[in-house]
């Protein structure tokens, strides 16, 4: 290994794996961290939220069950899919195991394109016309109620979001119909100009508090920006949803490779980049696609990065629904929860962590949601597990607070020590180092 190269730690990652999956009595297990990074990093060997999730379902398959994880590449921690170090160490540690990767998103460039698609079954995609238009309504930042919804063809389809994402025509009355909107409040802090035109797609894919008193500062005294802006925003959401970018997202027979993997090794790995795009709606179509098409009894779907879905409203009933719409299906979503202001987020969080929840931390904002109906004992015990565990991790050791409301209500400190193998080599490295 060279020097400063940082390799993924599966064995370690696959006991911490055991414990969270524990005797599989439950529907949801939820786990959380503050922020979407490697979770412990010592002596060169890392473990982060993507190999955890892939440990789930590796040891999921040797207790019997099918898994499909399905990965978020937009991170910003050194070992994310997106960079080239983080994708090519996992698609290491997977070829000896006789797993691919399989990318689901629309990226036509970078390693991630070069890789064998999933895309969401035209069929599957007509049936569930109505979900779309919920999704696509959430999307866009104007009041907006989807018209009649075509989804025969890509042109059709196409057609179809860019008049729900497009831009407000100008007979519109914007201050009525942008989210949030409150015509007796413009003020200054509204978000500046200058921002919004440079980045307008920031809009459609997140909505904006301040969209409306922006809208109202440009036009009553911007009148031309405010119309470089809708333009801009037209041409945007025209690039996004085109006809060549949707061939990458829907398709004949979309879920073949999954199936394929599913068949010769019972486990699926799926990775995605539209987390924070304005592709980012077709996640939740995707994932009740993976579970009407392909999951169910003696299933295990564990979903990376999930907290950010909270953002489009539909996928807070969606996720949590999903285990009993499909009996027998375990759901598992990493939940990172720094810096995400979205309103239901803490919903969301309440429904995955009901039953079962892995900790590693999480932002001080939702640590109400876990108290809720609790003792202040839990409460007590879950501070002092978080604080415990923290510093296993600072000391390089694999940590976390578990707990299960069936079998193990009160919060318990898990320390994943390592193998027998693992303190053989450490122990032999430390006697050649003193050797030389």
């Amino acid at each position: 290994m060279a020097q400063g190269e940082v390799t993924l730690d599966l064995q370690t990652a696959l006991r911490a794996a055991e414990h969270m999956l524990g005797g599989l009595g439950w529907p949801r297990l939820g786990i959380l961290s503050f922020k979407d990074e490697v979770l412990v990093s010592a002596k060169g060997k890392a473990i982060t939220p993507e190999l955890l999730l892939l440990a789930l379902g590796l040891k999921a398959g040797e207790e019997g069950l099918r898994a499909l994880v399905l990965l978020n590449a937009r991170k910003e921690h050194a070992l994310s899919l997106l960079g080239q170090e983080g994708f090519a160490s996992l698609s290491r540690l997977l070829e000896p195991l006789g797993l691919k990767l399989i990318y689901f998103g629309p990226s036509s460039e970078g390693p991630l394109a070069s890789l064998e698609r999933a895309r969401l079954p035209f069929e599957w995609l007509a049936l569930n016309a109505v979900l779309l238009a919920k999704l696509a309504e959430a999307a866009t930042p104007v009041r907006r109620k989807a018209k009649e919804v075509d989804v025969s063809d890509l042109p059709a389809l196409s057609r179809f979001l860019v008049e729900t994402l497009g831009p407000p025509s100008f007979k519109e009355d914007v201050l009525a119909r942008i989210k949030g909107a409150n015509k007796y409040e413009v003020a200054a802090d509204a978000i500046s100009t200058a921002a919004a035109v440079i980045s307008p797609t920031s809009l459609i894919g997140t909505g904006l508090k301040y969209a409306a008193k922006f809208f109202s500062l440009v036009r009553q005294r911007r009148k031309e920006e405010y119309r470089a802006y809708l333009e801009q925003w037209r041409r945007n959401v025209e690039a996004a949803f085109s006809e060549e970018v949707l061939a990458r997202l829907v398709g004949e027979d979309g879920l073949g490779p999954v199936k394929e993997a599913l068949e010769a090794r019972e486990l699926a790995v799926l990775v995605q980049d539209a987390i924070g795009t304005p592709h980012e709606l077709f996640l939740p179509l995707l994932i009740a696609c993976l579970a009407d098409e392909l999951a169910g009894e003696g299933y295990l779907l564990a979903l990376d990065g999930a907290s950010h879905l909270a953002r489009l409203d539909v996928p807070v009933e969606l996720l949590p629904s999903l285990p009993e719409k499909h009996p027998g299906l375990r759901l598992a979503c990493f939940l990172p929860t720094s810096g995400l202001s979205y309103e239901r987020l803490p919903e969301l969080v309440r429904a995955l962590t009901a039953e079962r929840a892995a900790i590693f931390d999480l932002d001080p904002a939702l640590e109400s949601v876990l108290y809720e109906g609790r003792s202040a004992a839990f409460r007590a015990a879950l501070l002092r597990c978080l604080e415990l565990a923290a510093k296993e991790r600072l000391a390089g050791r694999m940590a976390f607070v578990l707990y299960d409301t069936a079998t193990a209500p009160m919060p318990e400190l898990v320390v994943v020590k390592a193998g027998l193998l693992s303190r053989l080599k450490a122990k032999l490295g430390r006697l050649r180092r003193r050797g030389t």
